[in-house]
């Protein structure tokens, strides 16, 4: 795998780092085979100024197809998509990407902007205990979710069930609603909730 790289400057307190990481969970890099860097290329000479930063992504597996959730490990917002074909993972992230922030009144213009910079990732396996655990935490409500909406709609949705899920607030973090938190780093204010 492609570790992201890290340049240290000469006063050994700053660094850049290249690329945006993506951090798969074993069962996905297993799914996507040894073709994995060809699928997620990354140049090592274009510093990571994205907004949102780091992902972690892991296959789901529901009604026996397969699916990629991708975490997003500062916010924890989520992307849901279709594994196959894997070999347009990306360019299908970045569309769902540029969807949920137009959902969330991002302008047009840096949504554009923030999913472009979305083009390619570093990859590296995922190890962080905190993050595997609000993955198995979301596999759960995704599946949960979608099972619920086809009993209650009789259809397969997943951008109504996504936006169910990014509204769940999260305890235990500095800013429990994902959405709000997406907005602030957009310069955006919160939207006010109505609490029944």
């Amino acid at each position: 795998m492609n570790i992201s790289k890290l340049f240290d400057k000469p006063d050994g307190k700053n660094y850049i780092k290249f690329m945006p990481l993506l951090k798969c969970t074993q069962k996905l890099i297993k799914a996507l085979g040894k073709n994995a860097e060809k699928i997620f290329p990354a140049p090592d000479n274009k510093p990571d100024t994205s907004i949102l930063g780091d992902w972690t992504a892991h296959l789901v597996i529901f009604a026996r197809i397969r699916f990629v959730l991708f975490v997003n490990d500062k916010i924890l917002l989520t992307i849901f998509i279709p594994f196959k074909p894997k070999e347009k993972l990306t360019q299908r992230f970045q569309q769902a990407l540029f969807r949920e922030l137009l959902r969330l009144k991002i302008p047009a213009d840096k949504a554009t902007d923030e999913t472009l910079k979305f083009l390619d990732f570093s990859l590296e396996q995922n190890r962080n205990k905190s993050m595997t655990s609000y993955i198995n935490q979301m596999t759960f409500e995704y599946k949960f979710m979608l099972a619920s909406h086809i009993e209650a709609h009789g259809i397969f949705e997943i951008e109504p069930v996504q936006e169910m899920v990014n509204e769940t607030p999260r305890c235990k973090r500095e800013h429990v609603f994902p959405n709000d938190y997406v907005r602030e780093l957009f310069g955006l204010e919160k939207e006010k909730r109505i609490f029944h």
